[in-house]
């Protein structure tokens, strides 16, 4: 199972900011797409995973990163 922005330690604010970078990118990739109807989740969760991959996967690697 794929993780979610849900199942993520994130803050609420962090979680807020996070749903709104995953909703325009959801949004941009259904308006390239032409519009389609009925494929709003799809979108979503290929923007959700997208996100996780790319921006919070990386940070928290930077974050664990012991300091020299």
């Amino acid at each position: 199972m794929r993780p979610n922005l849900d199942s993520l330690p994130l803050t609420k604010d962090e979680l807020e900011a996070a749903r709104k970078q995953v909703r325009d990118m959801a949004f941009s990739k259904w308006h390239h797409a032409g519009c389609p109807e009925d494929d709003a989740l799809a979108f979503w969760l290929e923007a959700e995973h997208e996100w996780i991959q790319y921006y919070y996967v990386p940070s928290r690697g930077r974050q664990q990163r012991p300091s020299s």
